[in-house]
C-alpha cells in the first residue's frame, strides 16, 4: 500500500507517523514548510471541556493519547495540565451550570469559585475546570517528523492540484510539480480542506475562519490557566509573556493583523490581570480555522467518493490537540479497522442530518 498524505501539519505528521510504525509506505506533499500553516501558528492548549456529549467523549480519548505520545518524541512538547478559568457574568453562570452538570456526568467537572482565588485575578464568579492544559504545538509536531523521517517517510515539495482515478479507485495526485502515483489520498488540508475537495468536485462544508493571536512583553510569572472571559482568551508563557486573542473571526484574507484588535487586546488584559497596568504588547500573527457547520471534525470516508480517498479536517479550533490521537484513528481506518467515532464524525453525516451539537469555539 502507498499512502499519499496531502499537507504536513499536526494531522499529516501524525497520521504518517501512525502509519509508518505500521510500515506503510507514506508520502506527505507539501506545498511550503512543514508545520508552517495554522498547525504552527495556535496557542497550545487541550482541553475535555466541549458542549456536545461527542466532542468530550473523543477529548476523553485523545487528550490521555497526547500525553502519553508527548513522552515518545524526541523533542518535549511541555505538556501540562495547567487548567481552563473561565470568568463569568450572571447569563454565564446559568449556562455553566448545565454544562458543569453535563460535564460531571462525563467525569471531567470542574468547580465554581471566586476569581480572586486566583492572585492575578479581581474578584467575580469564575468556572476552573483542572482537567485542561498546555503544550508546545512546535515540539509536538517536529518531533513526529524527525520520527518520520527516521522511518523512511517521504516529503515531497508541490501543491496539490487533483486526485487522479482509475476504475471508481484513487491511483495517484496531480501537483504542481508533477504526478505521484499512490492507492490512498489522505487529505489533512485544515482550512482549505473543502476549497481543494471542491475543486476535485466533492462538496465538503469546510470554511476557513481567521483568527488573530498577540502576545506581550515578558512579565513575572503568575497565570498557568488559560482564561476566557468577555470575549477574548489568554494565558503565560514559560517566558512570562501573555498571549492570546479574542474570541471572535475576522474576515478571511492574508496573514496580516488588525491593529485596532491589537488595542482591544492589550486593553483587556490590562483592565482584568491586576498590577499589569502599563504592559506592552510585543507581537502578534493570524491563522484559521477549519470550521464545520456542527463546528466538529470530519474523519474518515464517504461511500460516494472514489475507493481509497480519506478526509481528517474541520476540527474549528480544536485541531492541533487531537491531531496525535486522529492520526492513530485514521491510520486504523486505512487500514481497514474499525472505530467507535467512525461514525459520529463520518463526512456522511452532513447530508443525513446527523450534526453534532456543538458551539464550544476557543
Amino acid at each position: 500500500m502507498k499512502v499519499i498524505i496531502l499537507g504536513a501539519g499536526s494531522h499529516g505528521l501524525s497520521l504518517a507517523y501512525h502509519l509508518l510504525k505500521e510500515g506503510v509506505d507514506v508520502t506527505l506533499v507539501e506545498k511550503g514548510e512543514v508545520n508552517h500553516g495554522s498547525s504552527g501558528r495556535n496557542a497550545g492548549r487541550f482541553r475535555y471541556h466541549f458542549n456536545s456529549k461527542q466532542n468530550i467523549e473523543y477529548a476523553k480519548e485523545a487528550i490521555p493519547y497526547l500525553l502519553s505520545i508527548c513522552q515518545e518524541l524526541p523533542l518535549n512538547p511541555f505538556c501540562s495540565r495547567t487548567g481552563y478559568l473561565w470568568i463569568l457574568d450572571e447569563e454565564e453562570i446559568e449556562r455553566m451550570k448545565l454544562l458543569d452538570s453535563l460535564w460531571r456526568s462525563e467525569g471531567v467537572g470542574g468547580e465554581f469559585i471566586d476569581c480572586s482565588q486566583f492572585s492575578f485575578l479581581k474578584e467575580g464568579k469564575c468556572y476552573y475546570a483542572p482537567q485542561d492544559g498546555s503544550f508546545h504545538h512546535d515540539y509536538l509536531s517536529l518531533g513526529l517528523y524527525i520520527e518520520i523521517a527516521k522511518m523512511g517517510g517521504k516529503l515531497v515539495r508541490g501543491e496539490a492540484l487533483s486526485f487522479l482515478t482509475s476504475g471508481g479507485k484513487v491511483v495517484g495526485v496531480k501537483t504542481n510539480n508533477g504526478e505521484i502515483e499512490g492507492d490512498v489520498i489522505a487529505v489533512t488540508l485544515g482550512a482549505w480542506t473543502g476549497e481543494f475537495m471542491s475543486r476535485n468536485g466533492i462538496s465538503l462544508p469546510i470554511k476557513p475562519e481567521k483568527r488573530e493571536i498577540f502576545i506581550t512583553e515578558g512579565v513575572k510569572f503568575r497565570i498557568k490557566p488559560l482564561v476566557i472571559g468577555n470575549g477574548f482568551y489568554f494565558s503565560q508563557t514559560l517566558k512570562g509573556e501573555l498571549i492570546g486573542g479574542a474570541d471572535y473571526a475576522k474576515e478571511a484574507s492574508g496573514m496580516d493583523v488588525s491593529l485596532i484588535d491589537a488595542i482591544d487586546f492589550i486593553s483587556f488584559i490590562r483592565r482584568t490581570v491586576r498590577n499589569l497596568d502599563g504592559v506592552r504588547l510585543l507581537r502578534g500573527w493570524s491563522g484559521y480555522y477549519e470550521i464545520t457547520p456542527d463546528h466538529s471534525h470530519i474523519m474518515g470516508f464517504d461511500p460516494s467518493w472514489p475507493e481509497g480517498l480519506f478526509v481528517d479536517a474541520g476540527y474549528s479550533g480544536h485541531g492541533v490537540m487531537f491531531s496525535a490521537y486522529s492520526g492513530k484513528v485514521m491510520s486504523d481506518v486505512i487500514l481497514g479497522r474499525r472505530n467507535k467515532f467512525l461514525d459520529v464524525f463520518s463526512p456522511s453525516r452532513f447530508q443525513m442530518r446527523r450534526l453534532l451539537d456543538e458551539n464550544m469555539v476557543i
